[in-house]
């Protein structure tokens, strides 16, 4: 299961803010103690749903268009 984990804002090479979601997978596991859900991959999407590739610390690329984003935010990625 997806779940929204957090968001943060990221800037285009004109400027121009846009927010980039964090989706995060649950997975559901067996353990001697019970079921539980840990964390799995995790995944940058703009609030339109289009992808988005993290090149390094605080360096994105839309996938569909290659535009290059940039982010400093406390919390990216």
């Amino acid at each position: 299961m997806k779940r929204l984990t957090g968001s943060f804002v990221a800037t285009r090479e004109d400027g121009t803010e846009v927010r980039l979601s964090i989706l995060t997978d649950f997975v559901r596991v067996r353990t001697t103690e019970g079921e539980s859900e840990v964390e799995g991959l995790k995944e940058l999407v703009l609030l339109n749903g289009g992808h988005v590739n993290r090149l390094g610390q605080g360096r994105y690329q839309v996938v569909a268009t290659g535009e290059l984003l940039t982010s400093d935010a406390p919390g990216a990625p």
